[in-house]
């Protein structure tokens, strides 16, 4: 209930801060730069841009699972094998993302995402059945071992961001978003795969949702003698059932940093990310939902609390100026799933950007 309540908060934050700072509205300029350089590597809207400026920039994101659990409690994979073919013994999902921003007016920014995922979900077969069903082709060892992989470009995102505050020590940025869903949900496994031949991979192995998605969010932020701290909350808010029968959960987060600028540019941060996502909607009548756990759409959903530690570096002149260097490591400190998943243990997030 905390994460879907506090979009009524943040309203009465925006009308808060409108009363309280809507006289303050000095506008920055491109020396001011407009509180970019202490922003952590995995926060996507920490300001808007002065007019005509662009930013570009690629980020890369890795996150890696573990073992399964149930809840919040490890589950031994042997109770697994009491109602599924295979289990998840680890995961591991991948982001490159490229970001364009402009600065359309001194409040105006238009921003635009383009993804390209890969996952890998290593699987472990009921032993056994190991020695009966090993087909030419299929990437097994000795303990009945294989790795699922798929790879291919994401959703299109596009954002509209307004400053409602804008001037040279705070902003109180509205987010209006919207996904295309140019990622394929078609990804297939080979004819010799021995839970998907032909077939398509379950929900989580696929580059896209399927589904047209709004992307509300609101983002304050604050800057002062070389500290900058922020607050922030946004959702993925799915709009339709695709076309082959489900719809992914909403989303919702709540992200809180701080960071300092130690010494000639270079910062540190740290960053707390509260997740909540809803369950599955509908499924896919071609999945066998027994084949391993997530096949089966009562194993999705979770809520989560991350806590993140950065570095960042911003070149201040010459051949390399403008341009910004970021790094975030993070791992779960909470998390509570619904049904079987595998457990997140980590991610990496490195970044770096270019405004001109």
């Amino acid at each position: 209930m905390f994460f879907k309540q506090k979009w009524n908060v943040l309203l009465l934050g925006t009308l808060l801060s409108i009363n309280l700072f809507g006289q303050d509205t000095i506008s920055c300029d491109h020396s001011c730069h407009c509180l970019r350089n202490l922003t952590p590597a995995g926060v996507m809207i920490s300001h808007v841009h002065p007019k005509k400026e662009w930013m570009l920039s690629y980020r890369y994101m890795q996150m890696n699972n573990s073992t399964l659990i149930s809840g919040n409690n490890p589950i031994d994979e042997m109770d697994v094998f009491n109602d599924y073919i295979m289990s998840s013994s680890k995961m591991n999902m991948q982001m490159h993302m490229l970001m364009g921003m402009y600065g359309f007016s001194e409040r105006f920014t238009g921003m635009l995402m383009l993804h390209y995922n890969q996952t890998s979900m290593g699987m472990t077969m009921v032993p056994t059945m190991s020695h009966d069903h090993s087909m030419p082709g299929m990437e097994m060892t000795n303990n009945a071992d294989m790795t699922m992989l798929t790879s291919g470009f994401g959703d299109i995102k596009l954002h509209l961001l307004y400053g409602i505050v804008k001037n040279t020590s705070s902003q109180l940025i509205l987010g209006l978003g919207g996904s295309i869903p140019t990622g394929s949900i078609q990804m297939k496994g080979l004819s010799n795969d021995m839970l998907y031949p032909n077939e398509r991979f379950a929900y989580m192995m696929q580059m896209g949702s399927g589904s047209f998605e709004l992307l509300p969010s609101l983002t304050y932020i604050k800057q002062s003698n070389g500290f900058a701290y922020s607050f922030q909350g946004s959702s993925v808010m799915r709009l339709n059932t695709n076309n082959i029968g489900y719809r992914l959960g909403n989303e919702y987060y709540l992200n809180v940093w701080g960071a300092y600028n130690w010494w000639n540019n270079f910062s540190s941060s740290i960053r707390f990310e509260g997740k909540l996502i809803d369950v599955i909607q509908g499924y896919d009548k071609t999945i066998y939902r027994f084949n391993e756990p997530s096949a089966n759409t009562i194993n999705y959903g979770l809520k989560s609390i991350s806590t993140l530690v950065g570095l960042s570096y911003q070149f201040p002149k010459g051949f390399f100026e403008n341009v910004k260097l970021n790094f975030e490591y993070g791992f779960p400190i909470y998390q509570y799933v619904d049904g079987i998943q595998n457990k997140s243990k980590n991610s990496l997030i490195g970044s770096i950007s270019y405004s001109f």
